[in-house]
C-alpha cells in the first residue's frame, strides 16, 4: 500500500513539474507581457501612466514660502577708510533665501546661474550688473531647500570693477534668484567721502 502511495505521488510530482513550462528569460527577448505597459484605463499603477499636470502641481515651487534677503557689507561706506584697507577695496554682497514653508521644494536652474545682482546710482544708473562680469554654464541644476534652510549666495564687488566709480550718495543694490524672478529682494547702499 505503501508503495502504491509513494507511486502515486510521485507521478502526481512528475506531472506537476511537466505542466511547469520554464519561463524563456533571454533579455533579448521582450519577455514583458504587453498589458504592464498598458496606459488604458485600468486600476493599476504605474509612474509611466501619471498625469503630467498632477506631477507638475506636486513639483511646483510657492514662491510665497521664501523670504530674501539682500546684506551689503560694509554699509555706510566710507570711501576713504575703504581706500586705505588696499589697492582695490570692494563691498560684499550677500543675498539669502529663507524656506519657511512646510514642505522641501527643489529650485531649478537652466544654467550654472542661481542669482543674479545689480547696483544702481541714485539716478537709477545701473553701474555694476553681476551677469557682465561672469559666464554660465548651459547645465541644468537644482537645489534643494528644506524646511527652514537657507540658501546664501554672495560676491565680493571690487571697485574698479563698476562702470562708474562710487562718489557719495545712495545707491541701490537689487538681488534676484535666477528662474524664479518672484524672488528678490534689495536694500540701500549708503557711501559717505
Amino acid at each position: 500500500m505503501r508503495r502504491i502511495i509513494w507511486l502515486f505521488l510521485g507521478l502526481i510530482t512528475l506531472v506537476a513539474f511537466d505542466k511547469a513550462s520554464a519561463v524563456d528569460i533571454n533579455p533579448s527577448k521582450d519577455t514583458l507581457p504587453r498589458d504592464a505597459w498598458d496606459s488604458g484605463s485600468g486600476n493599476r499603477f504605474s509612474i509611466f501612466n501619471g498625469d503630467p499636470k498632477r506631477i507638475q502641481r506636486a513639483n511646483a515651487v510657492d514662491t510665497k514660502a521664501f523670504d530674501s534677503k539682500v546684506e551689503v557689507t560694509p554699509n555706510p561706506l566710507s570711501i576713504k577708510s575703504a581706500k586705505v584697507v588696499g589697492p582695490n577695496p570692494s563691498i560684499k554682497i550677500t543675498f539669502s533665501i529663507h524656506n519657511h514653508g512646510k514642505k522641501t521644494y527643489t529650485l531649478s536652474f537652466p544654467t550654472t546661474q542661481r542669482w543674479d545682482f545689480r547696483i544702481l546710482n541714485s539716478a537709477g544708473t545701473v553701474i555694476y550688473a553681476y551677469t557682465e562680469d561672469h559666464e554660465f554654464l548651459p547645465t541644468v541644476g537644482t537645489s534643494m531647500v528644506n524646511y527652514d534652510d537657507k540658501l546664501v549666495y554672495l560676491e565680493n564687488v571690487a571697485f574698479d570693477d563698476m562702470n562708474a566709480p562710487l562718489v557719495p550718495g545712495v545707491y541701490t543694490v537689487q538681488a534676484i534668484m535666477a528662474n524664479y524672478p518672484e524672488i528678490h529682494a534689495q536694500a540701500q547702499l549708503t557711501v559717505q567721502p
